[in-house]
C-alpha cells in the first residue's frame, strides 16, 4: 500500500469512529443494571397455640350401646347434658344437673361448690402447681375438723386419724364414672377453655395445662407413713425439706397417708391416659 492509500484509509477509519461517537451521544446506551438475587425472607411463623392434647369443640352425645348378658347388671347413669351450652356465667345449673347425674350419692354431691364451679375448677387446676392454692376458688368443701399432729414434741408427726379427713375424697374420685366423667368434659370443654382464657391465656389450651398437672401431682413423692414435721414457728412444715419445698397439690396429696395416695395415683394416671388419646 502506498502512501497515499494509506493516509486514506486511516481518514476513513477516523470518520467513521467520528460517526459511531456522534450516533451514540444521540442514542445514548441505556445501563442495564442486574439486581443481586437476594434469599426470599421465610415466612412469619402462624401464631397459633401448640395444642398438644387437642379436645373437640362439642360433641353430641352418643347413644348408649346396649350390654350383653356378659357384662355386670349395674348401669352408670347418663349425664344429664343441656342441648345447648350455656355461656359459662351461667353454667352452674347444667353443670349441676350433670354432676348429680355422675355422684349418685347425695353425700359426694355435698363436696362440692357448684356455684361458679367450671371457674373454680379451672382456676384451682391452674394452681395446684403453685406454692399456694386461692381457697376462696376451690370447687370442693375443705375436709372438716382439724390437722391432726402426733409424735412428740421434738418429732412431730402427722397422725393416721388425719387421713380419715380425707377418705370421702377419696371415696369420691374412686367411685365416679370415668368414661362419664370425661363425656361430660368434653361435652362442656368450650366452657372450660373459655374460663381459662378468662384468666389470661388466650393462646393457651385447658386441656393441655390439665394433663401437665396430673403429671405434676403423679410426680409427688410417696413417702412412708407417718411423715415427719417441724414446728419454727406456729404453724407446722415438713421436716424434710423437699417435701416441704413441694407445691400447693403435691403437699395435699401429702397429707392423705400413702395408702390413700397410691389410690389418688391410680385414678389420676387413668385419667392423664384418657385426656392424651382424647380424638377430635
Amino acid at each position: 500500500m502506498n502512501r497515499t492509500n494509506l493516509i486514506i484509509f486511516f481518514l476513513v477509519v477516523l470518520l467513521g469512529a467520528l460517526g459511531v461517537a456522534i450516533y451514540f451521544q444521540g442514542h445514548p446506551v441505556q445501563e442495564q443494571t442486574v439486581e443481586e438475587a437476594l434469599p426470599t425472607p421465610p415466612p412469619e411463623p402462624i401464631k397459633k397455640p401448640i395444642v398438644h392434647y387437642p379436645v373437640p369443640e362439642a360433641v353430641t352425645p352418643a347413644p348408649q350401646e346396649e350390654k350383653t348378658p356378659l357384662e355386670p347388671v349395674a348401669k352408670a347413669v347418663e349425664p344429664t347434658l343441656p342441648d345447648t351450652l350455656p355461656p359459662v356465667q351461667k353454667s352452674d345449673q347444667s353443670i349441676q344437673d350433670a354432676l348429680q347425674s355422675l355422684l349418685t350419692d347425695q353425700s359426694t354431691v355435698e363436696l362440692l361448690h357448684i356455684d361458679n364451679f367450671i371457674q373454680k375448677f379451672v382456676a384451682t387446676v391452674d394452681n395446684l402447681p403453685e406454692k399456694r392454692l386461692p381457697r376462696a376458688h376451690l370447687p370442693i368443701k375443705p375436709p372438716g375438723g382439724k390437722f391432726l399432729i402426733a409424735g412428740t414434741t421434738e418429732e412431730p408427726q402427722i397422725s393416721a386419724k388425719n387421713y380419715q379427713r380425707y377418705a370421702p375424697y377419696v371415696g369420691l374420685l374412686e367411685s365416679i364414672n370415668q368414661d362419664l366423667t370425661l363425656k361430660v368434659y368434653t361435652y362442656f370443654y368450650p366452657l372450660f377453655q373459655k374460663a381459662y382464657e378468662q384468666l389470661g391465656y388466650q393462646n393457651a389450651y385447658f386441656n393441655d395445662r390439665l394433663v401437665y398437672v396430673l403429671e405434676h401431682l403423679l410426680e409427688t413423692p410417696n413417702p412412708a407413713d407417718p411423715i415427719l414435721l417441724a414446728q419454727p414457728a406456729v404453724l407446722y412444715t415438713y421436716a424434710d425439706p423437699m417435701l416441704e419445698n413441694l407445691s400447693a397439690g403435691q403437699k395435699t396429696l401429702l397429707r392423705i397417708g400413702q395408702e390413700q395416695r397410691l389410690k389418688v395415683f391410680k385414678v389420676l394416671d387413668s385419667y392423664r391416659e384418657k385426656l392424651i388419646n382424647l380424638h377430635p
